[in-house]
């Protein structure tokens, strides 16, 4: 008996704790919704994120009291009311009226959204990115057409560029090589206005666009090894040729839905790696496991290798080193023979890395 009564007590705890969290969770989701997305400056967000904050805070504090005031119960309830009709507003705005506007002043390196067209075993795209940088603020921008032979592709990459202060989370995109000696890099990122830089917490609230970015090995690698700094990862993947395929034709579609359709980007539920991770799952057969360590994208290349979708005999650490390229492109041109001098990179430093583990045994 006391058993099942300390059972009780501990599974009507767990739910009022659940509870708290769930009314807190809708509070703060409900403000910060209000805040980053109300029409007007941050002057009209403030005051309307604390109107929103107030009843849910008002409506626990009364609560706290309810134990000994009838009135305070009364209070309670009517601010709760009050807190989940607001939720309820802010709900149908931010879902409702809080819709992708493509045409604002998008900074330079996304200004251009990609145009495609899928004909078969062609595929037409207009406005692939090749900047040339030198610095983030000094480049020159271009954009150009290119039909591609997807029946010529016979590589791809999956590259992880970590974010500088904490490398759980990360950029994840891919690139293409094809037997005509052309390289493609799909780039998923969230579109970005002038003035206004990627930030993680309004990442979640509809503050980007998505974007599939289509450009050169020495723009969109380059942009961030070389330029930005950021540690880079090029992973060879490990799969045929006829599913490369199939992947590169199907983000290409997913490029071309965006320009008649656009969505909001959103850190957790449309990001890179969701929609990488979508492409290879539409294609049936042997694909990326349902894994909630994925959420961390900076663990992705972990996984990926864990699960035999890099292209290495390697041990994890040692394919780490042997396909980092940042602190190479700080050293070498962003010119026309970049794709291909990175190649022959990579080779000596996977030779390099299989020489130190053969010289371990």
């Amino acid at each position: 008996m006391k058993i099942s009564q300390r059972l009780l007590a501990i599974v009507r705890r767990t739910g009022r704790f659940l509870a708290v969290a769930a009314w807190w969770a809708l509070g703060i989701w409900a403000m910060l919704a209000i805040f980053f997305t109300a029409p007007g400056s941050a002057w009209l967000g403030w005051p309307l994120a604390f109107a929103v904050i107030w009843p849910f805070w008002k409506a626990r504090r009364e609560r706290k009291k309810s134990k000994d005031s009838p009135e305070a119960a009364s209070r309670s309830k009517r601010y709760s009311l009050v807190a989940l009709a607001a939720a309820a507003i802010v709900g149908v705005y931010y879902f409702g009226f809080v819709t992708p506007d493509p045409n604002q002043n998008w900074v330079a390196e996304q200004s251009r959204m990609p145009i495609v067209d899928v004909e078969g075993d062609k595929v037409y795209v207009k406005d692939i990115r090749n900047f040339t940088w030198r610095t983030a603020t000094d480049f020159d921008a271009k954009f150009y057409d290119r039909v591609y032979d997807v029946s010529k592709i016979n590589s791809m990459y999956y590259i992880v560029a970590p974010m500088p202060v904490w490398d759980g989370v990360a950029h994840v995109f891919v690139s293409f090589g094809f037997t005509d000696g052309q390289h493609c890099t799909v780039s998923v990122e969230g579109r970005r206005v002038v003035g206004k830089p990627y930030r993680l917490i309004p990442s979640l609230f509809r503050q980007y666009q998505l974007i599939y970015v289509v450009g050169d090995e020495r723009d969109v690698l380059g942009l961030r090894g070389a330029i930005w700094k950021k540690q880079v990862f090029f992973y060879p993947a490990k799969t045929t040729k006829e599913r490369m395929q199939r992947i590169f034709v199907d983000m290409m579609q997913r490029a071309h839905d965006l320009e008649e359709h656009p969505e909001f980007y959103n850190l957790v539920t449309n990001n890179c790696m969701n929609n990488i991770t979508d492409h290879l799952r539409l294609l049936g057969g042997r694909t990326v496991p349902h894994d909630i360590r994925l959420l961390l994208t900076g663990l992705s290349d972990r996984l990926a290798h864990r699960y035999g979708f890099i292209d290495t005999d390697l041990p994890f650490e040692a394919a780490r080193r042997a396909f980092r390229v940042d602190q190479w492109m700080q050293t070498t041109p962003l010119d026309e023979g970049f794709s291909d001098r990175l190649r022959e990179q990579l080779a000596k430093q996977v030779a390099e890395e299989q020489k130190k583990a053969g010289e371990a045994k």
